[in-house]
């Protein structure tokens, strides 16, 4: 049997109904005794690392989990942590950034529903992470409603629909549809090497390209000390080269050391800066392109490769 370490952070799965609205309460305990048949998914050990939302959890945070994985790797099999959905996929970009080679399961879970309610959908989740967690296959997913997806890919599209989560320009690990299960199993080629690379450049802002946005914002974001920008474009990677013209902003920031990346505004495909003159121009501004990925991947990228990579451009 897998020994697994269930680690706990609060979320919608750990709440109750307060005065005050839903907030975190429980605990692994809790939920281990709420749903048992757990137990026979593998040798659980809990450790509760925080009861919050996820909307006030910090850089800081995945820093700490990427180390306190780090430090019990060897100890265990595979991870399991229960997590808000609302910030979960950047959690997940973020590990997979920092545990190199993991040649081990990272699973992230949580519910739209809280698990103390009676139509949750908390259970089922659970049995789906510890299930991914038992069979060993190495990397960072998240495990929600009806699809495992990588970390990296994962993006939040529902407030509330039980499958809140999409697997962004990359087919599921696994999908649980009307015609059966669909797999897309990434390797399990364990490469060796194991480490955890956990520092964060927290100084770094995402700005969403809009009609009429002032250049001013990104020299503002400079003068503020933020290290990175990356910026949410239109289409391919487009921006205003125009009336409001931001080519001479994204110049000044590069030429003070910003590293600036490009991701779209839209859901699937990502950016190409070869395709339209605007975004060939950004390009030769210094914006770099995020390609396929998230608004997620690429703020937690950027902010591990400044920390870890610094003289390389992402």
């Amino acid at each position: 049997m897998k020994k697994i370490l269930f680690l706990t952070t609060g979320g919608t799965i750990s709440c109750e109904v307060t005065d005050d609205g839903l907030e975190p309460k429980l605990k692994g305990a809790d939920l281990l005794k709420a749903v048992p048949e757990l137990r026979t998914l593998g040798d659980i050990t809990v450790k509760d690392l925080t009861l919050l939302d996820s909307s006030n959890l910090e850089p800081s945070n995945w820093s700490a989990w990427a180390r306190l994985i780090g430090d019990n790797y060897s100890d265990y099999d595979a991870f399991v942590m229960t997590h808000g959905t609302d910030t979960m996929a950047y959690t997940a970009s973020a590990l997979n950034w920092m545990l190199i080679h993991l040649g081990k399961p990272v699973v992230l879970t949580g519910s739209q529903i809280p698990l103390s309610l009676t139509n949750s959908d908390a259970r089922s989740n659970l049995e789906l992470a510890f299930s991914v967690a038992a069979s060993g296959l190495p990397g960072v997913f998240i495990a929600f409603g009806n699809k495992v997806i990588k970390g990296e890919c994962a993006k939040k599209i529902f407030t509330r629909n039980l499958n809140a989560f999409e697997s962004v320009n990359e087919a599921p690990v696994l999908y649980f549809g009307k015609e059966g299960v669909k797999k897309n199993l990434p390797s399990r080629e364990n490469y060796g090497g194991f480490r955890v690379e956990e520092k964060v450049e927290p100084k770094v802002m995402a700005i969403t390209v809009t009609p009429g946005l002032e250049p001013e914002i990104i020299d503002y974001a400079v003068m503020r000390g933020y290290k990175g920008l990356v910026l949410e474009c239109y289409g391919a990677g487009g921006v205003d080269t125009k009336h409001h013209n931001l080519l001479p902003a994204i110049r000044r920031a590069v030429k003070q050391g910003v590293k600036i990346v490009c991701v779209s505004q839209c859901l699937f495909d990502g950016v190409d800066l070869s395709l339209y003159p605007m975004g060939i121009l950004a390009a030769q501004a210094g914006v770099k392109s995020g390609g396929p990925m998230t608004l997620e991947a690429a703020v937690t990228k950027l902010m591990w490769s400044l920390a870890n990579q610094p003289e390389e451009e992402e």
